[in-house]
Protein backbone atom coordinates (compact mmCIF):
# COMPACT_ATOMS: atom_id res chain seq x y z
CA UNK A 1 0.00 0.00 0.00
CA UNK A 2 2.95 2.76 0.55
CA UNK A 3 3.79 1.84 -3.07
CA UNK A 4 0.93 3.93 -4.16
CA UNK A 5 1.68 6.92 -1.37
CA UNK A 6 5.29 7.27 -2.70
CA UNK A 7 4.28 7.37 -6.48
CA UNK A 8 1.95 10.28 -5.15
CA UNK A 9 3.49 14.21 -6.14
CA UNK A 10 5.06 15.27 -2.85
CA UNK A 11 2.55 18.69 -3.07
CA UNK A 12 -0.54 16.31 -3.05
CA UNK A 13 -1.97 15.26 0.44
CA UNK A 14 -1.63 11.34 1.02
CA UNK A 15 -4.99 9.91 0.09
CA UNK A 16 -6.80 7.59 2.62
CA UNK A 17 -5.89 3.81 1.62
CA UNK A 18 -9.42 2.93 0.65
CA UNK A 19 -9.30 5.75 -2.02
CA UNK A 20 -5.94 4.57 -3.45
CA UNK A 21 -7.43 1.35 -5.31
CA UNK A 22 -9.81 3.64 -7.10
CA UNK A 23 -7.14 6.53 -7.93
CA UNK A 24 -5.00 3.40 -10.34
CA UNK A 25 -8.34 2.59 -11.47
CA UNK A 26 -9.13 6.13 -12.98
CA UNK A 27 -5.90 6.30 -14.29
CA UNK A 28 -6.14 3.04 -16.48
CA UNK A 29 -9.29 3.92 -17.96
CA UNK A 30 -7.52 6.02 -20.51
CA UNK A 31 -5.21 3.28 -21.26
CA UNK A 32 -8.50 0.37 -21.32
CA UNK A 33 -10.15 2.64 -23.69
CA UNK A 34 -7.22 2.82 -26.41
CA UNK A 35 -7.33 -0.81 -26.17
CA UNK A 36 -10.85 -1.52 -27.75
CA UNK A 37 -11.67 -1.07 -31.63
CA UNK A 38 -13.75 1.40 -32.80
CA UNK A 39 -17.32 0.18 -33.83
CA UNK A 40 -17.86 -1.40 -37.49
CA UNK A 41 -19.58 -0.05 -40.02
CA UNK A 42 -22.59 -2.46 -41.22
CA UNK A 43 -20.70 -3.08 -44.56
CA UNK A 44 -17.87 -4.16 -42.64
CA UNK A 45 -19.93 -7.31 -41.33
CA UNK A 46 -20.08 -10.74 -43.20
CA UNK A 47 -23.66 -9.41 -44.01
CA UNK A 48 -25.62 -6.08 -44.31
CA UNK A 49 -28.17 -4.75 -45.54
CA UNK A 50 -31.48 -2.12 -44.73
CA UNK A 51 -34.39 -3.15 -41.90
CA UNK A 52 -37.88 -1.44 -42.97
CA UNK A 53 -41.58 -2.20 -42.26
CA UNK A 54 -43.98 -1.19 -39.56
CA UNK A 55 -42.19 -1.45 -36.30
CA UNK A 56 -43.47 0.03 -32.40
CA UNK A 57 -41.60 3.62 -31.83
CA UNK A 58 -38.75 2.90 -29.51
CA UNK A 59 -38.19 -1.04 -31.05
CA UNK A 60 -35.88 -2.88 -29.58
CA UNK A 61 -34.09 -4.25 -32.65
CA UNK A 62 -31.96 -7.31 -32.58
CA UNK A 63 -30.46 -9.28 -35.28
CA UNK A 64 -31.14 -13.59 -35.04
CA UNK A 65 -29.82 -16.12 -36.98
CA UNK A 66 -32.83 -19.07 -37.24
CA UNK A 67 -32.66 -22.52 -39.41
CA UNK A 68 -32.05 -25.89 -39.03
CA UNK A 69 -29.12 -27.81 -39.70
CA UNK A 70 -27.09 -31.34 -38.83
CA UNK A 71 -25.91 -32.43 -36.58
CA UNK A 72 -27.65 -29.17 -34.05
CA UNK A 73 -31.77 -29.31 -35.63
CA UNK A 74 -32.87 -26.03 -34.87
CA UNK A 75 -30.77 -23.20 -34.67
CA UNK A 76 -31.91 -19.35 -33.10
CA UNK A 77 -29.45 -17.21 -31.70
CA UNK A 78 -28.70 -12.94 -31.31
CA UNK A 79 -25.24 -13.37 -29.84
CA UNK A 80 -23.40 -12.41 -33.41
CA UNK A 81 -21.40 -9.50 -33.50
CA UNK A 82 -24.21 -6.69 -34.88
CA UNK A 83 -24.58 -3.20 -35.83
CA UNK A 84 -27.65 -1.00 -36.25
CA UNK A 85 -27.94 2.48 -37.68
CA UNK A 86 -30.76 4.57 -37.77
CA UNK A 87 -31.42 5.98 -41.19
CA UNK A 88 -32.82 9.86 -41.46
CA UNK A 89 -35.17 8.92 -44.03
CA UNK A 90 -36.16 6.22 -41.76
CA UNK A 91 -35.48 2.26 -41.33
CA UNK A 92 -31.94 1.22 -40.29
CA UNK A 93 -28.96 -0.23 -42.18
CA UNK A 94 -27.20 -3.15 -39.98
CA UNK A 95 -24.46 -5.64 -40.35
CA UNK A 96 -24.13 -8.42 -38.91
CA UNK A 97 -21.17 -11.26 -38.61
CA UNK A 98 -22.38 -15.12 -39.29
CA UNK A 99 -20.80 -17.69 -37.36
CA UNK A 100 -17.66 -19.74 -39.41
CA UNK A 101 -19.51 -23.09 -38.74
CA UNK A 102 -22.83 -23.21 -37.25
CA UNK A 103 -22.96 -26.83 -38.42
CA UNK A 104 -22.05 -29.17 -40.66
CA UNK A 105 -24.31 -28.55 -43.05
CA UNK A 106 -27.54 -26.33 -42.75
CA UNK A 107 -30.02 -23.64 -44.13
CA UNK A 108 -30.59 -20.22 -42.16
CA UNK A 109 -32.08 -16.68 -42.38
CA UNK A 110 -31.12 -13.47 -40.73
CA UNK A 111 -33.95 -11.61 -39.24
CA UNK A 112 -34.33 -8.70 -37.63
CA UNK A 113 -37.03 -8.63 -34.35
CA UNK A 114 -38.37 -6.41 -31.74
CA UNK A 115 -36.98 -7.85 -28.39
CA UNK A 116 -40.01 -6.56 -26.08
CA UNK A 117 -39.12 -8.22 -22.91
CA UNK A 118 -34.88 -7.49 -23.96
CA UNK A 119 -33.53 -11.05 -23.25
CA UNK A 120 -31.39 -10.55 -26.64
CA UNK A 121 -33.54 -13.94 -27.83
CA UNK A 122 -36.13 -14.45 -30.49
CA UNK A 123 -39.27 -15.42 -29.12
CA UNK A 124 -42.48 -16.91 -30.80
CA UNK A 125 -44.54 -13.63 -31.02
CA UNK A 126 -42.56 -10.68 -31.16
CA UNK A 127 -42.44 -8.46 -33.96
CA UNK A 128 -39.95 -10.01 -37.12
CA UNK A 129 -38.72 -8.92 -40.70
CA UNK A 130 -37.03 -11.49 -43.10
CA UNK A 131 -36.74 -11.76 -46.53
CA UNK A 132 -36.90 -14.81 -49.34
CA UNK A 133 -32.75 -15.26 -49.11
CA UNK A 134 -31.62 -18.25 -47.51
CA UNK A 135 -27.98 -18.76 -45.99
CA UNK A 136 -26.89 -22.27 -47.03
CA UNK A 137 -23.61 -23.77 -44.96
CA UNK A 138 -22.42 -26.61 -46.15
CA UNK A 139 -18.40 -28.08 -44.36
CA UNK A 140 -18.07 -29.37 -47.88
CA UNK A 141 -18.80 -28.66 -51.75
CA UNK A 142 -21.88 -30.99 -52.71
CA UNK A 143 -25.57 -31.68 -52.95
CA UNK A 144 -27.45 -30.16 -50.35
CA UNK A 145 -30.59 -32.41 -49.77
CA UNK A 146 -32.82 -29.84 -49.40
CA UNK A 147 -35.24 -28.78 -46.55
CA UNK A 148 -38.72 -28.46 -45.63
CA UNK A 149 -40.43 -27.33 -42.08
CA UNK A 150 -43.72 -25.51 -41.82
CA UNK A 151 -44.46 -22.23 -44.02
CA UNK A 152 -41.33 -20.72 -44.12
CA UNK A 153 -38.90 -22.93 -44.77
CA UNK A 154 -39.15 -24.97 -48.47
CA UNK A 155 -35.38 -25.58 -49.55
CA UNK A 156 -35.46 -27.96 -52.59
CA UNK A 157 -31.91 -30.33 -53.64
CA UNK A 158 -29.28 -27.87 -54.76
CA UNK A 159 -25.35 -28.26 -55.46
CA UNK A 160 -23.78 -25.91 -52.78
CA UNK A 161 -19.95 -24.69 -52.61
CA UNK A 162 -18.36 -25.12 -49.04
CA UNK A 163 -18.88 -22.32 -46.42
CA UNK A 164 -21.71 -19.84 -46.77
CA UNK A 165 -23.97 -20.40 -49.96
CA UNK A 166 -27.01 -17.23 -51.03
CA UNK A 167 -30.26 -19.41 -51.99
CA UNK A 168 -32.66 -16.46 -53.31
CA UNK A 169 -36.41 -18.75 -53.48
CA UNK A 170 -38.03 -15.86 -55.66
CA UNK A 171 -35.38 -17.23 -58.21
CA UNK A 172 -35.40 -20.47 -60.52
CA UNK A 173 -32.37 -22.93 -58.61
CA UNK A 174 -29.24 -22.55 -61.28
CA UNK A 175 -27.16 -19.79 -63.20
CA UNK A 176 -25.92 -19.02 -59.83
CA UNK A 177 -28.47 -19.65 -57.37
CA UNK A 178 -27.09 -20.81 -54.99
CA UNK A 179 -24.08 -19.19 -55.12
CA UNK A 180 -20.88 -18.60 -53.04
CA UNK A 181 -20.67 -15.95 -50.61
CA UNK A 182 -18.31 -14.48 -48.50
CA UNK A 183 -19.88 -11.53 -47.94
CA UNK A 184 -23.07 -9.39 -48.94
CA UNK A 185 -24.22 -6.07 -49.10
CA UNK A 186 -27.50 -5.85 -49.81
CA UNK A 187 -29.39 -9.04 -47.75
CA UNK A 188 -32.63 -5.97 -46.72
CA UNK A 189 -34.91 -7.14 -44.43
CA UNK A 190 -38.49 -5.82 -44.00
CA UNK A 191 -41.13 -6.05 -41.75
CA UNK A 192 -44.83 -5.94 -43.43
CA UNK A 193 -47.64 -4.68 -41.08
Amino acid sequence: MTLYARAMPSHLPALPARLRPLLVSAAMLPLLAACQSAPRLPADHDLSGTISGEWREDANLRLNLVGAGFPQTVTNTSNLAQNKLAQPQGGWQYGVDLPAAPNVVGAYQVIAFDDINNDAQYDVGEPFARNNQFLIFSLQPGEFAGYKSGEWLNIPPLKVNRGWNLYDASLPVGNGNPRSMERLTDYNLHRAP
